[in-house]
C-alpha cells in the first residue's frame, strides 16, 4: 500500500506588501488625491433612479463595525468522481488560521465612532447637501419614536467568517434591522403591517419632515483572509478534487461601507400610514476596500493554547495510523494569532480611512 500525503500549505501572514499580486491590479486608494478623482473607482451606485433631486437630508443612522476576529479554512479532498486506487491511501489535509484584534478598548472605539459620525454631517454638507443637524432631528417626535425601537450599542455581529463589534454615536440607538436579525421575524412583519416597525417609522419621518434619511454603515477591518477553497464554487467546485490547501492573510487596516438614502421617491404613503422597501433605496457602496499601508500594530503573538496544540498533534497521529491500517486519514494544521494594536495608531488610521470612505460615498450620491 502506498500512502499519499496531501500536505497543507502553511498559512501565511503578509505583514507588509503582498507576497504576490495579480496581473494588472486595480489602482490602490491614494489618500493624497482628491476624492472626486477616485470616487468612480471605489464606489458603485444602486437604484440611483430613486435618488431624485432631494437635497435636504438628515443622518438618521450611523453604524461603525470594527472587525475583531477573522478566519479562513481550506482542505484537500479526493474528487467525487475520482478513481479509487486500492493500492493508495490519501491522507487529506486541513489548514485553518484565525486572527484576533487585541489592544484596543471599547472606549476608544466609541470615541472613533463619535468623531466619524459627527464629521459625516460636515462631509455631507461639503458634498452639496442641506443637512438637518442631528440635534434638531433628535428633538422631533418622529425621530424619538424611531429611536425608541432601537437597542443600545455596542453589539456583536458576524459577516461571513469575520466577527465585528457594532457602535453608534453616544446617545443614539441601533434600529437597523439588518444588524439584529429581526428583519424577517413575525414580530417585524406584524409591525410593518401596523406601521410600527423602524422601517415604517422612518418612512413617516421622511414624509413628515421633508428630508431624505441617510444611513451610513462603515466597516473597519484589520486583516483579510483568503483561502484556496474560495476558488471552488458551484457544482464543479464542490465535486472536483483538491490537492492543495492554503490560507493567506494580509494584516492591514481597511475601510469599506455603504451610504443609503431613504428618499421621498422611495416612500409610499396612504391612509394606513407610510412604508418603504429597503431594496428600493438608492445605495452607494464600496467596490473594494480602502487599504492603508501604515503600520497599526506592535506585535503578533501565537494565541493558540497549549491544549489545542496537543490535541491537534494527537488527532494528526490518529489520522496517520488510520491511513496505515487502510482507513481514511487526515491531518490538521491550525494557527491562531493575536494582533496587538498600537491603540493610538489604530485610532488615527481607522478614523481617517472611515472619513475617506464617507467622502467618496457623499460625492457619489450627487444627482
Amino acid at each position: 500500500m502506498r500512502i499519499q500525503f496531501v500536505a497543507p500549505v502553511a498559512a501565511v501572514a503578509l505583514l507588509s506588501a503582498c507576497a504576490s499580486t495579480p496581473p494588472a491590479p486595480p489602482p490602490a486608494y491614494n489618500p493624497a488625491l482628491a476624492a472626486e478623482a477616485q470616487a468612480a473607482e471605489f464606489i458603485k451606485g444602486g437604484n440611483t433612479k430613486a435618488r431624485g433631486t432631494t437635497q435636504r437630508v438628515a443622518l438618521t443612522s450611523c453604524v461603525v463595525a470594527f472587525g475583531t476576529k477573522t478566519s479562513g479554512f481550506a482542505q484537500t479532498k479526493e474528487g467525487t468522481f475520482a478513481y479509487d486506487d486500492p493500492d493508495k491511501t490519501r491522507i487529506e489535509a486541513k489548514v485553518s488560521t484565525m486572527y484576533r484584534l487585541e489592544g484596543v478598548d471599547e472606549a476608544r472605539l466609541q470615541t472613533i465612532t463619535n468623531q466619524v459620525c459627527a464629521r459625516a454631517e460636515q462631509q455631507l454638507a461639503a458634498a452639496g447637501l442641506d443637512v438637518m443637524p442631528h440635534a434638531a432631528l433628535a428633538s422631533t417626535p418622529q425621530y424619538q419614536a424611531l429611536a425608541e425601537k432601537g437597542r443600545a450599542a455596542p453589539v456583536d455581529w458576524s459577516l461571513g467568517k469575520s466577527d465585528y463589534r457594532l457602535f453608534v454615536p453616544t446617545g443614539w440607538t441601533l434600529f437597523d434591522q439588518r444588524f439584529d436579525g429581526t428583519g424577517r421575524t413575525f414580530k417585524n412583519i406584524f409591525g410593518q403591517a401596523s406601521r410600527s416597525n423602524p422601517q415604517a417609522l422612518e418612512a413617516k419621518l421622511v414624509k413628515e419632515l421633508g428630508v431624505a434619511g441617510v444611513h451610513l454603515d462603515i466597516m473597519i477591518d484589520f486583516a483579510n483572509v483568503t483561502s484556496s477553497d474560495d476558488n471552488y464554487t458551484g457544482f464543479v467546485g464542490r465535486n472536483v478534487g483538491r490537492d492543495e490547501a492554503s490560507v493567506q492573510t494580509t494584516v492591514k487596516l481597511a475601510s469599506s461601507g455603504m451610504l443609503k438614502m431613504i428618499t421621498p421617491e422611495a416612500v409610499n404613503c396612504h391612509k394606513l400610514g407610510c412604508d418603504t422597501i429597503m431594496t428600493a433605496w438608492p445605495t452607494y457602496q464600496s467596490k473594494r476596500p480602502l487599504v492603508s499601508s501604515e503600520p497599526f500594530y506592535t506585535d503578533m503573538r501565537d494565541a493558540q493554547s497549549a491544549g489545542s496544540k496537543v490535541g491537534e498533534g494527537i488527532a494528526n497521529a490518529i489520522g496517520f495510523l488510520t491511513a496505515i491500517s487502510g482507513g481514511s486519514g487526515s491531518s490538521y494544521d491550525r494557527t491562531e494569532w493575536g494582533v496587538v494594536a498600537d491603540e493610538s495608531a489604530y485610532a488615527d488610521i481607522a478614523t481617517r480611512y472611515a472619513e475617506h470612505f464617507v467622502d467618496l460615498a457623499a460625492i457619489s450620491q450627487r444627482p
